[in-house]
């Protein structure tokens, strides 16, 4: 019988989240070595960890299988205890193969320069952001990740968030999004150099009213 608990995201659970990650993107085995990986996969997240201020993750039968992070304008990000050691995988980085980094920090640099034109001039219009969804393979379809919004649109409602936004892409489950009740905003067609092979794929602006 399955239990899935609802929780409070811990530090302890950074490396199940990397792990969900690196599987329902499929970065593994597309860079050279498991430490490239982790080097990759940490400072995608960091990233996430520094702004959230909120996060949960979904726990079944003692395993993490997806997780939600959040944000409010004004409030103090709450996971910034929980980043991993970024000179470090800076310096996994330098140490990697010259393609390794360039595919890693190529996609970094053009998923930032998305982000912000999709959000430019129009940032004033949210006080919330919807900063993180995942939920691993096997947890899918389970009703999961509406458990996870939901906690997540709950704490929105607390702090009196009227109207918050979400990046997501071809590869994700716009779906679930929608039938959630978000609209697509804005949208960019992107093209990314994965060691030669170019990989071409929609940038997504969605958002949704809470009032």
């Amino acid at each position: 019988m399955r239990q899935i608990t609802i929780r409070d995201v811990r530090a302890e659970d950074v490396p199940e989240i990397k792990a969900i990650i690196a599987g329902v993107w499929d970065w593994e085995g597309m860079f050279d070595g498991e430490r490239t990986l982790d080097a990759a996969l940490g400072i995608y997240l960091n990233q996430v960890l520094f702004e959230a201020t909120f996060g949960r993750a979904a726990v079944v039968n003692g395993k993490v299988a997806g997780v939600i992070f959040g944000s409010v304008d004004g409030v103090e990000p709450k996971y910034r205890t929980l980043l991993e050691d970024g000179t470090a995988h800076a310096l996994t980085l330098l140490a990697a193969p010259e393609s390794d980094r360039k595919t890693i920090l190529g996609y970094f640099a053009k998923i930032a320069a998305i982000y912000e034109e999709l959000t430019s001039g129009i940032m004033d219009d949210y006080d919330g952001t919807l900063d993180f969804l995942v939920l691993a393979k096997e947890a899918q379809g389970l009703g999961i990740g509406k458990r996870l919004w939901a906690a997540l649109k709950a704490y929105f409602a607390e702090n009196n968030t009227k109207r918050i936004y979400l990046y997501s892409d071809t590869e994700c489950n716009t779906g679930f999004y929608e039938s959630q009740g978000f609209a697509k905003r804005l949208e960019r067609k992107a093209a990314f150099d994965f060691d030669g092979e170019v990989f071409e794929a929609d940038i997504f602006l969605y958002d949704i009213r809470l009032d």
